[in-house]
């Protein structure tokens, strides 16, 4: 039986010959890549040639690039560059930078990634939770994990992902944290500041009526309202930069969440504002991507940098507070109302109930001590 002949890596495309050629990448992963050969097939063929005994002798020499001399942070070059600035949001990118900029990279970025185990990683954690707060100490762990595990499948760097098996310090487990929320009288002097009309004023009282994440209540589109029906559709969030992304902070971020009566008629009036305005603005078209809180003179979309202020006034003027507080003052007010953790939980769009019961357990507590006097009331004894 005759062997199939061998396919050349050669090939013409409008004129030109090309050749194939597996190649050493940045870091030692080899990757198939095509190369400009030559006007002729002959040409082409010897600049094949010269670049095969270039690498062939580069490799005996040992001046090839491979995975055994790879370090950390060419590694976790790698992954950023091929996956977390692709994947991420611009927060979550600028976090997973920074974790690794700060902590990571000063520690053993230049170890060689073959040399990293499990026990210098779970060392390192440790060192860490002296001056990390555990939420901190949780995400630089779940950015190993990973880093790490990117390390091991696409790329095949390492065999095993030696983050697998960090744990956390049992006794840093911290107490439950209490949220601020922003009193009645706050609530009026904000109302006040920022009364209607200022460009802050709807974005501030949809995060107040509905728990919103202010980057998730500046995302809105009119599309994603339904004014019949009362709800609105979280779709997507506004970034700093000012830049629409159909990608909330979790999976469970996509929500349809319903909105009581007062907010529909703020949403009705900037409506019907919008599309006035829309017919009177002579400087092209007045929000033409349709966005429910836009600067009233401009129709410009409003990004979450331009809340920064409203966040220093409230440390100013109140000692505490920002665009969150907001979101955790609709969440209390729906608790202290009696709504269920659960429910609440939804509606925030938290990615477990656990989550939401970490920051509002001592509503959760005042709930309990009510329980007692109920259980006193339901079941009345005789004290001999």
């Amino acid at each position: 039986m005759q062997s199939k002949k061998k396919k050349e890596p050669f090939r013409q495309r409008g004129g030109i010959w090309y050749f194939r050629v597996k190649v050493p990448g940045k870091f030692g992963e080899w990757k198939w890549t095509e190369r400009k050969g030559g006007k002729t097939k002959t040409e082409c063929r010897e600049n094949y040639r010269r670049l095969m005994q270039e690498l062939e002798a580069a490799e005996l020499a040992g001046d090839a690039i491979n995975t055994g001399n790879i370090d950390v942070s060419q590694a976790l070059t790698v992954w950023f560059d091929e996956y977390v600035d692709i994947n991420t949001r611009d927060a979550t990118r600028k976090s997973y930078h920074g974790m690794m900029e700060k902590h990571v990279i000063p520690a053993f970025g230049d170890v060689p990634l073959k040399k990293v185990n499990a026990r210098m990683l779970q060392r390192f954690v440790n060192d860490k939770a002296r001056d990390l707060k555990r939420s901190s100490l949780k995400k630089l762990s779940s950015i190993l994990k990973a880093a790490f595990s990117y390390m091991v499948n696409p790329c095949g760097f390492i065999e095993y992902n030696p983050a697998d098996s960090i744990r956390l310090p049992r006794e840093l487990d911290e107490p439950p944290q209490a949220v601020r929320v922003f009193t009645p009288g706050e609530l009026k002097t904000i109302e006040e500041h920022f009364p209607p009309g200022h460009h802050y004023y709807l974005a501030i009282h949809i995060c107040l009526y509905t728990g919103l994440r202010i980057g998730e209540a500046l995302g809105l589109r009119w599309q994603d309202i339904d004014l019949k029906s009362g709800r609105l559709s979280v779709c997507g969030t506004m970034t700093e930069r000012g830049v629409w992304q159909a990608m909330p902070k979790t999976k469970r971020s996509f929500r349809t969440i319903p909105f009581g009566e007062k907010l529909r008629k703020l949403l009705k009036q900037e409506r019907k504002r919008q599309a006035g305005a829309s017919l009177t603005f002579a400087y092209g078209t007045y929000n033409a991507d349709g966005y429910v809180c836009v600067r009233p003179d401009s129709g410009r979309r409003v990004s979450t940098s331009d809340l920064r202020y409203f966040n220093d006034w409230c440390k100013t003027t109140f000692g505490h507070g920002s665009t969150h507080s907001l979101r955790h003052t609709h969440a209390t007010m729906l608790l202290e109302a009696g709504e269920s953790l659960e429910a609440v939980s939804k509606r925030l769009g938290h990615s477990s109930i656990v989550t939401t019961s970490k920051y509002y357990s001592h509503i959760t507590e005042k709930g309990n001590s009510q329980m007692k006097n109920t259980l006193d009331s339901l079941f009345p004894a005789k004290c001999e």
